[in-house]
C-alpha cells in the first residue's frame, strides 16, 4: 500500500538529516546577512537598471541567460526588495550549507566565518542594488556550489552526471557562477592532494577524469539548450560582454588573452579594489595569504606529500588554475569586462583560510593551534566586519544619490512646465549630464568598483535613462527623443547658443521638442 508521507513528518525527517554544522551555516548567514543588508531590504533605492527593470520577466535568451526567466519566476517578476532580497538571503544561506558539508566543516567559529564570508562580500550588495535580479543571481550560486559538491562528493556517474545537469542550470541562469563552481572544484582537488592518507592516487585520477565529464557535459548541455532557446525564439546572441563573440581562442590570440587574465588577477589585489580597500582590509588579506600559505605548506610537509610524484605533478597545476579560473570569460571573450557582480567567486579566497586551517590545525601543537585560530578568526573577522561597512557605505549612497536625483528632476519638470511654450504632449531630449550634483569626495573612491551603487545620481547621459524615473518616481508620463534625434538636437545652432541648466533659456523648443540642455 501506498504511504504518502506529512508536511510535518517530512520536515522532522529533514531536521534528523541535516548536521548540527548545516544548520549553523544556514541561521548564521541568514542572520548575519539580514543584518549586513537590512538598509536596502527596507527601502526603495535604484539604479540605473533597476529604475528600468521594476517589472521584467528576463525572456532574453540573447544574453545567453536561457533559464534566468524561470528562476526569477519563482518571486514574480517585479523587483520587491523585501521578497527579492529575503529570497536570495534564503538562496545564500542554503549556498552556505552546501559548502559546510562539501568540506566537511565541524568548527562552529569557522562554520560563522565561512557564512559571514559568503553573504557580506561586496558582491552580494551589488546584486542587492539590481534587486529585481539578485534573487535569480543568488539561485545561480546555489546550484553551482551544488554542481561542484555532487562531482566531488557523490561515488558513481550518479554524481558527475547530476553536477553537470546542476552546472548547466547555475550557468544558464547567469554565466558568472562558473567561476564558483570552478574555485570549489579546485579547492577541493587541492585538499585531496594534499592529505594522501584519505584519498590514494586512484582517487586523485578518477575525480581528475569526474571533472572532465562534468564539466564538458555540463557546459554542453547549456550550448545545447541556449542553441534551442535562440531558435525557438527567432534572435540570436547580443554583443553585450562580447557573448556573441565567445570562442575558444586561437593561438594568436591566446597570450593577449592570458596576459588579460593575470593582469586582471593581480589588479584586484589593489587598494583601489575591495580586497584591501583601507588599511584594516589589507592587513587582513595579507594576514589571510599568509594563513593560506602556511596551512598548505603544513598539509604538504607533514603529510608527505613531496613523495608523491603525481601529487607534485598536479599542485602546480591546480595553482595556475586560480587566475583563469576567476576570470574564465577573458579567456573565451574578446569583449568581457568582468565586473563587481561577476567576482563572488573571489570570497572563496578568504574562506579558503577557515576551511585550511579546520584541515591543517589538528596537525599543530595545542599552543600552536591556538595562535592559528585566533589569527585566523582576526583576519576573517576584519573581513566581515569591513565589508558590513563598505555594503552600507554604499546603501548609504545610493539613498542619497536617490534624493538627489528626485531633487533635481522635480526641479527641471517644474521649470518645463513653468516655461511659456509648454506642450504636455511635446516630446523631450535632456541633453548632457548634469554635473552640479554635489559629490561626496568620501565616497567617489571607495565606491568606485561597487557596480550599480557608485556615483552621485542614479542615471544619466541620455533621453532614454531620464524617462524610467520620471515615469515610475514623478509620475510623469512624458515621451522622449530617440538617441538618433538627440544627436541631430545637439548638432543644431541653437542648442549651441543655449546656456546650461539652471540658467535662464536653458530650456527651450527646438524643432518641436522641448529641449533641456543639462551639458555641453
Amino acid at each position: 500500500m501506498l504511504s504518502i508521507k506529512s508536511p510535518s513528518e517530512c520536515l522532522s525527517a529533514l531536521n534528523r538529516r541535516l548536521t548540527k554544522s548545516q544548520k549553523t551555516a544556514f541561521l548564521a548567514t541568514v542572520l548575519i546577512g539580514f543584518l549586513c543588508h537590512l538598509f536596502i531590504f527596507t527601502n526603495s533605492m535604484y539604479n540605473n537598471d533597476d529604475i528600468r527593470y521594476l517589472y521584467v520577466t528576463f525572456d532574453k535568451p540573447e544574453l545567453g541567460r536561457w533559464l534566468q526567466t524561470y528562476a526569477a519566476g519563482i518571486s514574480s517578476y517585479f523587483s520587491m526588495p523585501v521578497v527579492n532580497g529575503i529570497l536570495a538571503l534564503l538562496y545564500g544561506g542554503f549556498t552556505s550549507m552546501v559548502l559546510t558539508a562539501l568540506f566537511d566543516l565541524k568548527n562552529r567559529v569557522g562554520i560563522v566565518l565561512v557564512s559571514g564570508l559568503l553573504i557580506t562580500f561586496p558582491t552580494v550588495a551589488s546584486l542587492y542594488s539590481y534587486m529585481f535580479a539578485a534573487d535569480p543571481f543568488l539561485l545561480s550560486c546555489l546550484l553551482g556550489a551544488l554542481a561542484a559538491f555532487c562531482v566531488c562528493r557523490i561515488p558513481g556517474h550518479r554524481g558527475w552526471i547530476a553536477g553537470a545537469a546542476l552546472l548547466c542550470c547555475s550557468v544558464g541562469i547567469y554565466q558568472a557562477y562558473l567561476s564558483f563552481t570552478l574555485i570549489l572544484m579546485l579547492m577541493f582537488f587541492v585538499l585531496m592532494l594534499l592529505q594522501p592518507d584519505t584519498w590514494d592516487d586512484k582517487a586523485i585520477l578518477n575525480m581528475a577524469v569526474r571533472y572532465i565529464l562534468m564539466l564538458a557535459t555540463g557546459m554542453g548541455a547549456y550550448y545545447l539548450g541556449m542553441v534551442v532557446t535562440l531558435k525557438v525564439k527567432h534572435t540570436q546572441l547580443s554583443s553585450y560582454q562580447g557573448i556573441n563573440d565567445s570562442s575558444i581562442p586561437g593561438l594568436s590570440e591566446i597570450r593577449q588573452r592570458i596576459v588579460k587574465v593575470i593582469q586582471d588577477f593581480t589588479d584586484f589585489f589593489r587598494p583601489s579594489q575591495v580586497l584591501a580597500f583601507n588599511g584594516w582590509m589589507q592587513f587582513a588579506l595579507l594576514l589571510s595569504l599568509l594563513l593560506l600559505a602556511f596551512f598548505f605548506f603544513l598539509l604538504y610537509g607533514k603529510n608527505r606529500v613531496y613523495k608523491s610524484l603525481l601529487r607534485n605533478l598536479f599542485l602546480p597545476v591546480c595553482i595556475l588554475c586560480i587566475p583563469p579560473s576567476l576570470n574564465v570569460f577573458y579567456l573565451i571573450s574578446s569583449g568581457a569586462n568582468i565586473h563587481m557582480l561577476m567576482r563572488h567567486a573571489w570570497c572563496l579566497l578568504f574562506i579558503g583560510v577557515a576551511v585550511f586551517y579546520e584541515k591543517g590545525a589538528p596537525l599543530c601543537r595545542e599552543a600552536g593551534r591556538r595562535l592559528l585560530e585566533w589569527a585566523s578568526f582576526t583576519a576573517l573577522f576584519l573581513v566581515i566586519w569591513n565589508y558590513i561597512l563598505l555594503s552600507n557605505i554604499a546603501y548609504f549612497n545610493m539613498n542619497f544619490r536617490y534624493e538627489k536625483t528626485y531633487a533635481l528632476c522635480i526641479k527641471i519638470m517644474d521649470r518645463i512646465e513653468q516655461s511659456e511654450e509648454y506642450d504636455r504632449d511635446r516630446p523631450i531630449a535632456f541633453i548632457g549630464n548634469y554635473s552640479k550634483t554635489y559629490k561626496m569626495e568620501a565616497t567617489e573612491n571607495l565606491l568606485d568598483p561597487m557596480t550599480g551603487m557608485k556615483g552621485p545620481r542614479v542615471f544619466g547621459g541620455t533621453s532614454r535613462a531620464y524617462l524610467p524615473f520620471f515615469q515610475n518616481c514623478l509620475g510623469e508620463d512624458i515621451t522622449v527623443v530617440t538617441p538618433e534625434e538627440e544627436e541631430a538636437l545637439r548638432a543644431t545652432p541653437e542648442f549651441q547658443e543655449m546656456p546650461r541648466f539652471p540658467h535662464d533659456g536653458s530650456i527651450r523648443v527646438i524643432n518641436g521638442v522641448t529641449v533641456v540642455k543639462l551639458n555641453d
